[in-house]
């Protein structure tokens, strides 16, 4: 049955917006230094190498990783900005402020970070012909309605709507294989949509699905809005199970609606919880052999859809025996703007009886207004007694990352 959508966001699940607290590295790149010595022939030769190899450059830096993001621009009052995932920050728009070589048409920005770091990035030319961008927070809304995606690289991750994002990453940052990608000769899995509560549920049945066989364990993965079409986790599960890495399974990928809905029944929201336990389960699997046993049994999200994982493991369980988080939103604050309880998810595990759940917990390096809560969390489990991994990954509160280590995540929870 239908429910009644909020019509607008809870303030309290609108994540702080607190400044970097260190601001990332922007260094100089070598080959970039050269090229103000070496004459505009040279920049010509420059970009006609980066036509045929593709951006960003790359370049070694001892045990570091120089990354330079490069704009084409000839106007030489134009102003552009590299918006890297958490490497820019909206409090400090300066710093993402590319620079134009003397003479050129050649706009450089470069970061050193770790060989294992990976993000997805925009540009963000200004449009005006006189006046540069007035950089600040009130104008981020201003800056992202003029997005581009990197026009030398071909590497892209989807979005909801154009522009697309460009992805870039060290030489260290992908973890081999890739589950993401998919693959000669491995058998697919069926996607299908159907309905519960009032809403889309994408739902995977793995490749020779048979209902009258042993009860499959299944997966609950939130923002199936993403994970269905939009960052398809099927391939994930087609080669996971096709290399031995977890058994065949049944996926059930609720859609989150709009944001007044998502950020309402993402926070901790019982109402919300129970349907994942109970009602979902009853309306989308009603026709499928699934198991009741709770080891057998993963709950997943990211974001705010970590927390709500996190939630319905902690509330229900007897349904969720595993819980995978990533980049959760465990800052997430209870109650009223003015009396709020921060990290309160946190907190209700320290005081609470340890239940029967096994968490993969994992955060972003430059998730600054993330990394603490989950640290917190990591130590309020280990205290309590839970079976946890715990991991951080070079990168931010960014859909590529999550990508690309979903798969190992949900090979720790449920192994073949």
């Amino acid at each position: 049955m239908a429910v009644e959508r909020p019509k607008i966001v809870p303030p309290t699940s609108v994540p702080p917006r607190t400044p970097r607290p260190a601001p990332p590295a922007i260094v100089d790149s070598p080959r970039i230094q050269r090229l103000r010595d070496d004459g505009p022939d040279a920049v010509a030769r420059f970009w006609a190498e980066l036509t045929h190899a593709g951006t960003p450059l790359i370049e070694r830096d001892g045990d570091a990783t120089l990354i330079t993001f490069v704009w084409r621009e000839r106007r030489p009052t134009r102003d552009v900005l590299a918006l890297v995932n958490k490497l820019a920050d909206r409090s400090d728009l300066g710093r993402s402020r590319m620079r134009r070589l003397p003479g050129s048409d050649l706009w450089h920005l470069t970061y050193r970070v770790r060989d294992d770091w990976m993000g997805s990035y925009h540009f963000a030319p200004d449009e005006s012909e006189h006046e540069p961008l007035e950089l600040g927070p009130a104008h981020w809304r201003m800056v992202a309605t003029n997005l581009v995606a990197d026009p030398l690289n071909p590497v892209t991750l989807r979005q909801s709507r154009p522009p697309h994002k460009s992805v870039a990453a060290g030489p260290a940052a992908t973890p081999l294989p890739h589950w993401w990608e998919r693959r000669s000769g491995v058998p697919e899995g069926t996607v299908e949509t159907v309905e519960a509560g009032g809403r889309r549920v994408w739902r995977y049945l793995p490749a020779g699905y048979r209902g009258h066989a042993e009860a499959y364990p299944m997966m609950v993965l939130l923002d199936g809005d993403i994970w269905g079409p939009l960052l398809p986790v099927a391939p994930v599960l087609d080669n996971l199970i096709a290399a031995g890495r977890i058994p065949p399974l049944v996926a059930l990928l609720p859609e989150s609606g709009d944001q007044p809905t998502r950020f309402s029944e993402y926070a901790c929201d019982t109402a919300f919880t129970e349907f994942l336990a109970t009602g979902l389960i009853a309306e989308a699997g009603h026709d499928l052999n699934l198991t009741s046993d709770p080891a057998r049994t993963v709950i997943a999200g990211q974001s705010l859809g970590g927390l709500a994982a996190a939630f319905a493991g902690f509330t229900h369980p007897e349904r969720f025996g595993n819980v995978l988080s990533q980049s959760g939103a465990f800052w997430w604050k209870s109650g009223t703007p003015d009396d709020v309880d921060a990290e309160w998810f946190a907190h209700q595990v320290a005081l609470a009886d340890r239940r029967p759940v096994r968490w993969h917990v994992e955060v972003g390096l430059d998730e600054w207004v993330n990394l603490r809560p989950n640290r917190h969390l990591r130590d309020v489990l280990t205290a309590r007694g839970y079976e946890l991994t715990y991991t951080e990954f070079a990168g931010g509160h960014d859909r590529l990352c999550w990508r690309e280590h979903f798969g190992n995540a949900l090979s720790t929870l449920l192994p073949r």
